[in-house]
C-alpha cells in the first residue's frame, strides 16, 4: 500500500444525492398512474406487497453496506448477506477488494469501518487488482473518521505485542534501508571514481608511452646530432672556407614568463636583422627566421647598405622565413618554439638544408634550438643548452671568471635563502666599510630585470657608530636588514619585480648572486669575442657601455679608453679560453667595471653573456658600413687612411609612439635636419631597424672620426626623434625606455664637455656601474 497516499488529506466528498421521495409518496404516484392508465393484466399494490418477500425488499431497497470491525468483516449481518446475494456474479473480485480492506484496517488498527458495497462493486467491475490507498478509502463511508486515525502516528504499532513487533520490524527495516542506501551510494561513488582513475591512469599510460618514444626518438636525434657536431668542429677549418649555408635564429629564448614580460619582444628578437650582413662573404648564403613578417622598406635600407659595400645576388642568396603559425600561437613564445610548431617552415628549412653544408647560429641558447637543430640535422654554433644554461647564470660566470683567474667583485653566489643572504651582506657591509652600495642579482635574468642596489648610507647602525667592533655591527646590521630591507633596498626594475617579496620570490627560487659596487666607477667597458669551434679565440671589439640611471647598459661607445686595451684583452682571452674547455664556441661576451681605488685603477669582471648580443652586432654593423680595419694590439678601427674612427650606439630604443610615425616621412625629415650617412666619408648616422619603423623600435648609430662627433650626432638624434613625439606620449613611460635612452645621452654628452674643461675625473667617477 502507498503510506504516503494514506496520510495525504483526503479529497473534498462528492456532493449528497437529492433526497428521495417517502415511500407513502412513491406509491401514491404509482396508484395515481395506474389510475390513469388502467393495465387489464396489472395487479394491485396489495397483491403486489404479498407477493414480495422480506429477503427479496431487502435486496431492492437496502444501502448495502456492511461493518468491518478490528479488521474483521462482519459477514453475518442480513445487510452483508443481502449484499452478497445482490453482487453474486462478480463476487470473486469483491472478496478480493475486501481482503485488501481487511489489512488495511487491520494494519492501522481501526476498531470499526462502514463500506458502501455499491463503491466496491463499482471498483470491482473495473478489475484494478491491487488498489492504492486512496482507492480503498474511497470505499469507506465514515472514511473521514477512518482518515483522522490513519494519520495518527504510530498507529499501526499500538496492536498489543503485534503491533511491538511490527514497530522492531518497521525500525530494523528503516536503519537497514538507511545503511543500504548509504552504501550504495558509497558503492556507486567508489565505482565512479575508480572508473575515473582507471580512465586518467591509462590516459597516463598512453600519454608516458607517447613521451617515452618521442624521447627515444629525440636521444636518436640527439646522438646523431652530436656525433654531427663532432664532425663539425674537426673540420671547422674546411667548412669556414667553403660554400655554407647559414641558419640565423635570433630568438631570445628564455623562460614562458619572462619572455611574456618583456615590452616589445618580437622587436627584440628581430633586432638582429643586420646578421645578414654575413653577406658581404661570397661563399655564404643566409636563411634568416624573422618572428613577423619583414616590411620592403627595412630590407631595402639593409640591402643599399650591402650593395654599397660591393654584395651581389643578394635576392638568390637571402631567404627571409617566417613561421606561418605565429600569429595563432600565444604570445610570449619564442622564435624556436613557433618554428617548432610551424610544419610548413620545417619543410622549408629541410628542403633548404638538404645537400648543402649548413649550420646553425643562434641567439639565446635553450633545449629548444638543440631539438630544432636534431630535427634539421644540422650543427648549431654554440653551446650545449645544458652547458649555456649552468654558465650564462650570474653564478655560473663567476665560476668562469674563477677558472680564468679573473678578478671579480667582493661578494657571494649560488644562495637561495633569504635568511642566507642577509647573513652574508650583513658580514660584507661590516667587513668592507669602503663600498657604499652593493648589488642583488638574480640568477636567471638579463638586461638588469633582476637587479636590486641596497645603499649602505642609509642603514641607521652605521651612522649612530662607525667604530664598533666588526662582529658587533655586523650584528647590528643583521638585525636591521632583517626589519627594514624592504624600504633599504632599491629594485631597479619594477614594472618585473614591483615588491621585495616578488623578488626575493623569484630570488629563492632560481638562485642569485650579491656584490659589491665600488665607490668611485670610471666605466664599464664590454668586450665581444668569437671562439671558434676549433677552439681559436677572437677578440672582435671592446666597447665602453653608455649607461642610465637605472645601473644597466642603454647603449656603446667604442673606442673605450678608460682602461688600458691589453688589460681587457688579456682577461677576455684567458676567459675565452675557459669556455672552450667548457664546451661553450660561439659569441661571447664579458663586462667588466673599471674604478679607481688609491690612484690606481681596478677592473673586475660583473657579467657574462654566451650570445651573440645586440652591441656586438652593431660593432659588425659599424665595421661593415666603414669598411674599417680592427687593430688587435690598439683595439682601434681605422679606415683605408689610417684615420681612427669613433662611434656611439645608442641602444634599442622602444616608443609606442614611434610607431606613429610614417616611415618615408620620418627619413626624409632626417636627411633635412642633416640625419644620415655620408658614402664618401663614412661617417654620420646609421639606424638600426628590426622592421619599418611602425614597430616603434629604433636604435641610432653614429659613426665620426673624432671623439666628439658620435657624441654630438646621438644628442641631435634623441633630440630630433624627442621633437617627432608629442609631450603627452614622452611622459608615458609604462612601456618605454626612451627617457632613460635620452637621460643616458645627455650623461655622455655633459662627460664628454668635462673632458674637454679638464674635470674629467670628478664628473665621470659619477657615472654608476653596469652589472647586467
Amino acid at each position: 500500500l502507498d503510506i504516503e497516499a494514506v496520510l495525504k488529506p483526503p479529497a473534498p466528498p462528492p456532493p449528497p444525492p437529492p433526497p428521495e421521495a417517502p415511500a407513502d409518496e412513491k406509491d401514491k404516484d404509482t396508484d395515481k398512474q395506474i389510475e390513469e392508465h388502467p393495465d387489464p393484466n396489472h395487479l394491485g399494490d396489495k397483491e403486489r406487497d404479498e407477493t414480495r418477500t422480506y429477503t427479496e425488499l431487502l435486496d431492492m431497497y437496502s444501502l448495502h453496506e456492511f461493518v468491518i470491525r478490528k479488521g474483521q468483516t462482519l459477514d453475518n449481518t442480513p445487510e452483508f448477506q443481502s449484499y452478497h446475494r445482490s453482487y453474486s456474479s462478480n463476487w470473486g473480485a469483491i472478496a478480493a477488494i475486501i481482503l485488501q480492506l481487511e489489512r488495511l484496517l487491520t494494519e492501522y488498527s481501526i476498531p470499526l469501518a462502514y463500506i458502501d458495497g455499491k463503491v466496491v462493486a463499482k471498483l470491482a467491475q473495473i478489475d484494478m487488482g491491487t488498489l492504492t490507498a486512496e482507492q480503498l478509502l474511497s470505499c469507506i463511508a465514515n472514511r473521514d473518521d477512518v482518515t483522522r486515525l490513519l494519520r495518527a502516528p504510530g498507529r499501526r504499532y499500538q496492536d498489543g505485542m503485534d503491533g511491538v513487533y511490527k514497530a522492531a520490524v518497521k525500525a530494523q527495516s528503516v536503519v537497514r534501508m538507511f545503511l543500504q542506501r548509504r552504501r550504495f551510494k558509497d558503492l556507486k561513488e567508489s565505482n565512479f571514481a575508480a572508473l575515473l582513475i582507471q580512465r586518467h591512469w591509462q590516459i597516463h599510460q598512453q600519454h608516458m608511452v607517447t613521451r617515452l618514444r618521442i624521447n627515444k626518438s629525440l636521444q636518436k636525434e640527439e646522438v646523431a646530432w652530436r656525433n654531427l657536431m663532432d664532425a663539425f668542429i674537426r673540420d671547422w677549418g674546411k667548412i669556414k672556407n667553403e660554400k655554407r649555408l647559414i641558419i640565423h635564429i635570433p630568438s631570445l629564448s628564455y623562460m614562458p614568463e619572462q619572455c611574456s614580460s618583456m615590452p616589445f619582444y618580437n622587436c627584440f628578437q628581430n633586432a638582429q636583422l643586420a646578421r645578414i650582413i654575413d653577406l658581404i662573404d661570397p661563399n655564404v648564403e643566409v636563411v634568416y627566421l624573422s618572428p613577423f613578417q619583414i616590411e620592403q622598406e627595412a630590407l631595402q635600407y639593409y640591402t643599399r647598405l650591402l650593395q654599397m659595400a660591393g654584395v651581389t645576388d643578394i635576392s638568390s642568396r637571402l631567404q627571409i622565413l617566417v613561421p606561418e603559425n605565429q600569429t595563432r600561437l600565444p604570445l610570449g613564445l619564442s622564435l624556436t618554439k613557433s618554428v617548432l610548431y610551424s610544419q610548413r617552415n620545417m619543410k622549408r628549412l629541410e628542403a633548404l638544408t638538404k645537400g648543402k653544408l649548413a649550420y646553425i647560429v643562434p641567439a639565446v641558447v635553450s633545449k629548444e634550438e638543440l631539438q630544432l637543430a636534431s630535427r634539421l640535422r644540422v650543427p648549431m654554433l654554440g653551446p650545449d643548452p645544458a652547458i649555456s644554461h649552468h654558465f650564462a647564470s650570474k653564478s655560473g660566470a663567476k665560476r668562469i671568471f674563477e677558472l680564468a683567474d679573473v678578478v671579480t667583485p667582493i661578494g657571494a653566489y649560488d644562495m637561495f635563502e633569504e635568511g642566507e643572504l642577509l647573513v652574508i651582506l650583513s658580514k660584507f657591509i661590516a667587513e668592507y666599510p669602503e663600498h657604499p652600495r652593493w648589488l642583488i642579482k638574480i640568477d636567471n635574468e638579463f638586461s638588469g630585470r633582476g637587479l636590486a642596489v641596497i645603499d649602505v648610507r642609509r642603514l641607521k647602525c652605521l651612522e649612530e657608530e662607525r667604530n664598533t667592533d666588526v662582529a658587533i655591527l655586523r650584528e647590528k646590521v643583521y638585525l636591521e636588514l632583517k626589519d627594514y630591507i624592504g624600504k633599504k633596498v632599491k629594485i631597479v626594475n619594477q614594472q618585473v619585480y614591483p615588491t621585495w617579496g616578488s623578488f626575493m620570490k623569484a630570488f629563492n627560487t632560481y638562485g642569485g648572486v650579491v656584490e659589491a659596487v665600488p665607490a668611485e666607477c670610471i666605466s664599464s667597458p664590454v668586450a665581444n669575442m668569437y671562439i671558434h669551434p676549433d677552439g681559436a679565440v677572437q677578440l672582435l671589439s671592446v666597447q665602453e657601455q653608455v649607461l642610465s640611471p637605472q645601473y644597466c647598459s642603454m647603449g656603446v661607445s667604442f673606442p673605450q679608453t678608460a682602461v688600458p686595451h691589453a688589460a681587457v684583452r688579456d682577461a677576455t682571452l684567458s676567459v675565452g679560453a675557459v669556455c672552450y674547455q667548457k664546451k661553450i664556441m660561439g659569441y661571447v661576451s664579458v663586462e667588466y667595471v673599471v674604478f679607481s681605488k688609491n690612484g690606481q685603477l681596478r677592473m673586475w669582471a660583473v657579467d657574462l653573456e654566451l650570445h651573440l648580443t645586440n652591441t656586438s652586432l652593431i660593432h659588425r654593423l659599424f665595421q661593415f658600413a666603414t669598411n674599417s680595419r680592427a687593430e688587435m694590439e690598439t683595439g682601434l678601427c681605422l679606415t683605408e687612411h689610417s684615420e681612427t674612427l669613433h662611434y656611439v650606439y645608442s641602444g634599442l630604443i622602444y616608443h609606442p609612439y614611434i610607431g606613429a610615425l610614417r616611415h618615408s616621412v620620418f627619413f626624409n625629415r632626417c636627411k633635412l635636419k642633416g640625419i644620415a650617412f655620408d658614402t664618401v666619408e663614412r661617417t654620420g648616422t646609421v639606424f638600426h631597424l628590426v622592421d619599418s619603423i611602425l614597430r616603434g623600435c629604433i636604435g641610432v648609430l653614429c659613426i665620426g672620426k673624432t671623439e666628439d662627433d658620435p657624441v654630438r650626432m646621438l644628442s641631435e638624434a634623441m633630440e630630433f626623434i624627442q621633437q617627432q613625439l608629442n609631450n603627452s606620449s614622452v611622459s608615458d613611460e609604462a612601456e618605454s625606455n626612451f627617457t632613460n635612452a635620452a637621460a643616458a645621452a645627455r650623461a655622455l654628452f655633459q662627460k664628454v664637455i668635462a673632458q674637454r674643461r679638464g674635470q674629467g675625473s670628478r664628473k665621470v667617477g659619477r657615472i654608476q656601474p653596469a652589472s647586467e
